[in-house]
């Protein structure tokens, strides 16, 4: 029987385009949310889709730090074991096929054999790093060559040690922004070449420049390299460097460490195989972002390279994350699965405040300033709700006060517009997507009162309670849609339901109108009551998946991916519409819910390489499915509480912190059996999940049914 690491394959979800996503994931090896993540490149022709899972070719090995292909990589470093001569100093003249039967794509390892130069690579993970073991089946002395675009600094320390000094990170307002990679050979090294256009240029013992390819050649025909990473400097790679292993012995690590984590879910069925690797696959996506961005010095103490003031500074710090995507989903999930590391990521979020002034956005390796609101808002929330903020609640509610109310003259940090929003209650049509910023700076003050309000600040949660309502002030009661007005009050014209963009973030008023989350029987007020909310989902659902591209000027791949799922305006390819299934809830056909969410993991998901029925947004979309799969989905996070979808599997259990475990059972979980009858917790009839309960529970228990 497979292991659960043994079931997971890191290339779901991997085959994607600049047109389609079907995850557009990466196929990462890697510690749990490690500081330097790896894998096989396919192409350098591609810009930030580098990676085919059906092209059987390598350039080399990656050493990336690519969140997104939106976002795109920093500090990328290509590693290419070859033997022999190589001929021209482009990657197109170095690459090789590989042998996919036998190639492994996993967490804990990654493993190719390069059918030109008749190599085997294996590489497994650390946090700061990776052991790279490489073995000539022809006994042909072995080389490694090494490229990076950008500039970069070659310089032989030893024998058998090579430093390289990376200055190639982009999106980082620090010139002096370098990473560090320090690599601890087992043999020493006969010669050390640049790779030119006709030839080879021999290097003593330091090389820099742009877009150079040094090949470094031994004798063994069977080479181990450690490699230890830094953002601080190079005696803290040398410090990193110590705790790297020889290979097997770092596999060990790494694998227990990933069995460790995955394990805190547990499936018990015996069928579904294809449906159990995919949700293991999601629980490694959730488990990769955020990245560790920070290290530990001489006395144990956590210290990060700070980009917005140039200099190493004492805290935690965590990077490549984007809250708009990850507030939904993956922190919920963490809150219940991980507190203990959530915990930590909450320090990070905290010293970004510490450090700029201001709360994240999105952050590979510092603010990119991208997506609407400022969403890490309901992280702070929902933990603070559920309790695992524990003493630096204050500090976070501080955060949360001046991100609101101070502005940044360089429009990087905190809300956009705010002195606009403050005036009006809204933002106006002349900034870019004002209607989802609104919704989300609605939402977000309803994050600062629900903390406020668990700190006894009676009057400030009062205060900003009633400021999360600023969203209906953008309610059109002739069209029923929330749209976008100028500073005078008055309605963009002329206005079509199906536009997407302008005014409304990656979707149209359509799923945007439903996006208070805090206030839904709000939204249900405003479209005219129960019966026209039931009305308004029935037709988003039942809608043909029309869309204008009008005002991006070309389709976005969003707008493909919700014509090609066939679920009408139920645009699960993005953000906004994860958690409409659920609304069914608050409708005169709540039934609908499980329903949905049935069909949407059956049809939208797969164990292949087209995983995803969007981007899977560092396990944004991942969380949505696992919450789906497990039968429960927080539509407001920072409200602590899940509503009810329908279980994939018969027997689940959760290894929860402090040795509490939680075993989920499903009923009558036969295919044809589409709806929830009823639901217990401990044997007590439920309607409602609470945070709270659900953790200290023993037995949730669904019982299926043919009919509602």
């Amino acid at each position: 029987m497979s292991t659960i690491l043994e079931t997971i394959d890191t290339r779901l979800g991997t085959y994607n385009s600049h047109a389609f996503s079907n995850g557009n994931t990466l196929p990462l090896t890697g510690y749990p949310f490690g500081m330097t993540y790896f894998a096989p490149q396919t192409t350098d022709q591609h810009g930030n889709w580098w990676f085919n899972p059906y092209e059987p070719v390598y350039q080399g090995i990656r050493l990336t730090h690519q969140p997104s292909p939106w976002v795109g990589d920093f500090s990328q470093l290509l590693i290419t074991p070859v033997t022999g001569t190589l001929y021209g100093h482009s990657l197109f003249h170095r690459q090789s096929s590989y042998d996919m039967d036998s190639a492994v794509f996993r967490p804990d390892l990654l493993k190719l054999y390069s059918h030109r130069f008749q190599v085997t690579s294996q590489l497994t993970p650390s946090l700061y790093g990776a052991t790279l073991d490489v073995n000539s089946a022809s006994a042909a002395p072995l080389s490694l060559v090494f490229h990076a675009p950008g500039w970069a600094c070659y310089q032989l320390l030893s024998p058998n040690q090579l430093l390289i000094t990376l200055k190639n990170a982009s999106q980082t307002p620090s010139e002096d922004f370098a990473m560090y990679a320090l690599l601890k050979f087992d043999d020493a090294i006969l010669s050390c070449q640049e790779v030119i256009e006709d030839g080879a240029r021999t290097v003593d013992t330091l090389i820099e420049g742009k877009d150079l390819h040094l090949q470094v050649t031994f004798k063994t025909s069977h080479l181990q390299c450690q490699l230890a990473t830094s953002f601080i400097s190079p005696k803290q790679a040398k410090k990193n460097l110590l705790e790297q292993e020889p290979f097997e012995l770092a596999h060990q690590k790494a694998t227990q460490k990933w069995t460790s984590l995955l394990s805190r879910v547990l499936i018990e069925d015996l069928d579904k195989a294809d449906e159990k690797a995919l949700f293991y696959h999601c629980l490694y996506r959730c488990l990769l972002f955020p990245q560790t961005f920070f290290e530990k010095d001489d006395k144990n103490q956590a210290i990060h390279f700070d980009p917005h003031s140039n200099s190493v500074k004492v805290g935690k710090f965590y990077t490549n994350n984007g809250y708009w995507d990850t507030f939904r989903s993956n922190y919920p999930l963490l809150s219940i699965l991980y507190p203990d590391y959530l915990a930590d990521f909450l320090e990070g979020i905290l010293q970004h405040y510490q450090d700029t002034g201001f709360l994240p956005k999105w952050l590979s390796p510092n603010e990119r300033a991208i997506m609407p609101g400022t969403l890490v808002d309901g992280v702070i929330a929902d933990a603070v709700t559920k309790g695992l903020a524990g003493d630096i609640t204050p500090q976070l509610f501080e955060a949360m006060l001046t991100n609101r109310q101070k502005s940044d003259p360089n429009h990087r940090f905190g809300r956009t517009g705010n002195e606009d929003y403050q005036a009006l209650g809204y933002l106006p049509s002349k900034y870019t997507e004002s209607v989802s910023h609104s919704l989300d700076y609605a939402y977000s003050d309803w994050c600062i009162g629900t903390v406020a309000k668990k700190l006894g600040h009676e009057d400030l949660a009062k205060e900003f309670f009633d400021k999360s309502l600023n969203y209906k002030r953008l309610f059109d009661a002739h069209s029923g849609f929330l749209r976008a007005k100028d500073s005078d009050g008055n309605f963009r014209e002329p206005f079509n339901p199906y536009a997407w963009g302008k005014d409304y973030a990656e979707c149209s008023a359509i799923q945007s109108t439903l996006g208070a989350y805090h206030d839904i029987e709000g939204t249900i007020s405003l479209l005219g009551g129960k019966v026209a909310f039931t009305q308004y989902l029935l037709k988003l659902c039942q809608s043909k998946p029309l869309f204008t591209a009008d005002n991006y000027g070309y389709e976005i791949h969003e707008m493909s991916e919700m014509a090609e799922g066939h679920f009408g305006q139920l645009a699960l390819s993005n953000q906004p519409s994860f958690h409409i299934p659920y609304l069914f809830h608050w409708s005169q056909k709540p039934e609908y819910t499980s329903l949905l969410i049935k069909q949407l993991r059956s049809k939208l998901f797969t164990n292949t390489f087209t995983a995803f029925p969007g981007d899977e947004d560092n396990g944004s979309m991942s969380a949505w499915y696992l919450f789906s799969c497990l039968g429960f989905y927080p539509v407001c996070p920072g409200k602590a509480t899940y509503q009810f979808g329908i279980p994939l599997f018969s027997k689940v259990r959760l290894n929860l912190p402090e040795n509490q475990a939680l075993t989920i059972v499903t009923q009558n979980n036969y295919d044809h059996f589409q709806f929830v009858g009823t639901v217990t917790l401990d044997s007590h009839p439920i309607t409602e999940l609470k945070h709270q309960e659900l953790i200290r529970a023993k037995s949730l228990v669904f019982r299926l049914s043919l009919l509602a």
